[in-house]
């Protein structure tokens, strides 16, 4: 059975490649997230496992504070989605996890995120742990870099519309507008 997604994109099944806007992938999964405790912009303990499988949708990005590239855009991205996200009356948990946790530091990340206007948690979370928990989180997520260059990292977006649906694993830069279109989609599918 297949799911619709923005711009009249199908599933087939979870895994399987779909059509999406121009220059961006969309797929399905279903992810085993780890049982891990990260730690967010203010110091506090997260455990990844709860808040990303509570009931309502979620978004998780990979980047680094440091980043010259996408990070910036993305997570201008996110701030811009908010606003419409909240018009739409839809409460979506924004969590971002550094791929450099030995320079972003909570204090470091909540300093990016002020830079931004970003919104306090719960509404968007930067979290960041031991290089060791930020690899199995990666991989849980297909998400690894072989290179090993944080240079070299993907534009890669996962949402998931709440409890017991799949993840929708986007590869690519989005518009704000194709964000939010595949977050109300993720969230309407069943």
């Amino acid at each position: 059975m297949g799911v619709a997604l923005a711009h009249g994109a199908k599933a087939q099944m979870p895994g399987m490649q779909m059509s999406a806007p121009p220059d961006i992938v969309s797929s399905l999964h279903r992810y085993q997230v780890p049982a891990i405790t990260l730690v967010n912009q203010f110091g506090h303990k997260v455990r990844l496992h709860r808040v990303l499988n509570r009931k309502d949708p979620v978004l998780v990005e990979f980047f680094f504070t440091t980043c010259t590239t996408i990070c910036g855009v993305r997570s201008a991205q996110l701030v811009a989605a908010q606003p419409k996200l909240a018009q739409a009356k839809m409460k979506v948990g924004f969590y971002t996890i550094s791929i450099d946790p030995e320079h972003d530091t909570p204090a470091v990340m909540l300093a990016y995120s002020k830079s931004f206007g970003a919104p306090p948690p719960p509404n968007w979370q930067l979290l960041t742990g031991t290089s060791e928990q930020i690899t199995r989180v990666e991989a849980a997520f297909n998400a690894s870099n072989p290179s090993n260059d944080k240079m070299m990292h993907k534009a890669l977006t996962f949402i998931r519309g709440g409890a017991g649906k799949p993840w929708v694993r986007i590869d690519g830069l989005m518009t704000t507008e194709q964000l939010v279109q595949q977050i109300q989609t993720a969230v309407a599918a069943r």
